[in-house]
């Protein structure tokens, strides 16, 4: 019980360090007026940690939700295709041996022989 109850108080001092110090992070960098007459007025400084500027990450996100729907609809369609190739395979096999085998069963795919034995249909 006291080590859960210490778990928790750990968890909870991290949790607040982590929320604290991300609005000391994501603060702007102050410059002081020395610094900025320093500058020439020509000159435009960008302070980027990641990647570019100016995209926020947002068509990054918007190209991969639709990627992911194209996808998704291309793999469905093809999962699909494939089933119903499979299906009429079935129906094709099924008619062969039913043609063949006047004592063909499709539930076991299997007909009688002359010797009372089934065996499947190939």
């Amino acid at each position: 019980m006291r080590r859960a109850r210490f778990l928790k108080v750990v968890l909870m001092a991290a949790t607040a360090a982590t929320v604290f110090s991300a609005s000391a992070i994501s603060a702007p960098l102050q410059h002081g007026a020395g610094v900025a007459a320093a500058v020439p007025s020509l000159t435009e400084k960008v302070w980027c940690r990641y990647g570019q500027c100016n995209d926020n990450g947002g068509g990054a996100a918007v190209g991969g939700l639709v990627g992911g729907l194209i996808g998704g609809v291309i793999a469905a369609g093809a999962a699909n295709a494939a089933a119903q190739q499979e299906a009429a395979a079935a129906q094709q096999h099924a008619a062969s041996c039913a043609q063949r085998y006047r004592s063909y069963d499709a539930a076991s795919n299997t007909f009688q022989a002359k010797d009372g034995r089934r065996y499947p249909c190939q």
